[in-house]
């Protein structure tokens, strides 16, 4: 029984391991419902993506006033 349970999960672990090595398919067909798509594409796209908006020179925070003394 132990022999068994234990040829079973080394199977199990061998599968698993060549059936996650990731081979990429040589054409990818785009979803179903869809007209036009340049399908697998960029990501982000970048005529879509907006751009960085510059960042102006650092302005100092304001400064707390210290309590007053009574």
């Amino acid at each position: 029984m132990r022999l068994t349970v234990l040829s079973f999960c080394l199977v199990l672990t061998l599968a698993l391991t060549v059936g996650g090595c990731g081979i990429k398919p040589s054409k990818v067909s785009p979803p179903p419902g869809v007209s036009k798509d340049s399908f697998p594409q960029v990501y982000p796209d970048p005529s879509t993506d907006p751009k960085p908006v510059p960042q102006s020179s650092p302005q100092p925070a304001p400064q707390a006033e210290s309590p007053k003394p009574q």
